[in-house]
């Protein structure tokens, strides 16, 4: 039954992707898929002006997770290795941005840093609040894990300092989990809509917005291939993201 289920999962979100494709390969959709024959040129004129667009948006997802590797990574340590009613609010109000609509969130953050909007800050600030939960969730788990602590223990005992700790038994045992915090984070923020629809200026747009406004505006075939162009950017991505839980441990309850 649950492979029944993923093939029809699979089969559901493979459709919208092959209709996009079919689109953006057509000369004209309105008359059918291939009508007026299958052409390439959309993909040309949809590069130019989506190019410089997802440069910014790489640029926010790089920076995003790296932002998350440096705070989140404490705050997953701080969680893991020292449970108290402290940490475990702490634990409930990252995840509070997971509750609250985007709109919301957006708003407030607007209206309490106004002056960090122009620069983009608010943006990464922003798309680094929202994707926080998803870091102390992939890590968090790894950090607490029994077998490595004791593995820890026994290194300090032996002389090991606590760089070497860390980097010889903490970062390698935890190697799978902080690719999964990294893919995941990484697609996020890349394809996050709703805070970089109200925080980013209008000058300055990120790629899913770019796409909003390419289907709003411009004709079907031009912004399905901005969608394959996109698509092509995230896949890599995805398939990081089924290799690392692939690879990640099963604990047992």
């Amino acid at each position: 039954m649950t492979r029944v289920v993923t093939y029809l999962t699979c089969v559901f979100v493979a459709v919208p992707i092959l209709a996009t494709l079919v689109a953006a390969t057509s000369a004209d959709f309105s008359q059918g898929p291939w009508g007026g024959g299958p052409t390439l040129d959309w993909f040309a004129y949809a590069w130019p002006p989506l190019a410089p667009v997802i440069g910014r948006s790489l640029a926010v997802a790089v920076l995003v997770v790296v932002l998350n590797l440096l705070v989140g990574g404490p705050l997953a340590w701080w969680v893991a290795r020292h449970p108290s009613p402290l940490t475990r609010l702490t634990g409930h109000l990252v995840n509070v941005p997971l509750a609250v609509p985007g709109i919301a969130l957006s708003v407030a953050l607007v209206g309490a840093y106004p002056m960090l909007r122009p620069s983009g800050l608010l943006l990464v600030l922003g798309h680094l609040v929202f994707t926080l939960p998803f870091t102390l969730a992939a890590l968090v788990p790894a950090l607490a894990d029994d077998e490595l602590r004791t593995n820890e223990s026994v290194a300090r005992s032996l002389g090991a300092g606590p760089a070497r700790v860390l980097g010889t038994l903490t970062v390698p045992s935890c190697a799978v989990a902080l690719a999964q915090a990294v893919t995941m984070v990484f697609a996020l923020s890349f394809g996050e809509f709703n805070i970089s629809f109200f925080i980013n200026p209008p000058a300055t747009p990120t790629a899913p917005f770019a796409l909003f406004d390419s289907y709003s505006t411009q004709r079907l075939e031009l912004a399905s291939a901005q969608s394959a162009i996109f698509i092509a950017f995230v896949a890599p991505v995805l398939t990081a993201i089924a290799w690392a839980r692939r690879r990640a441990p099963r604990r047992n309850p």
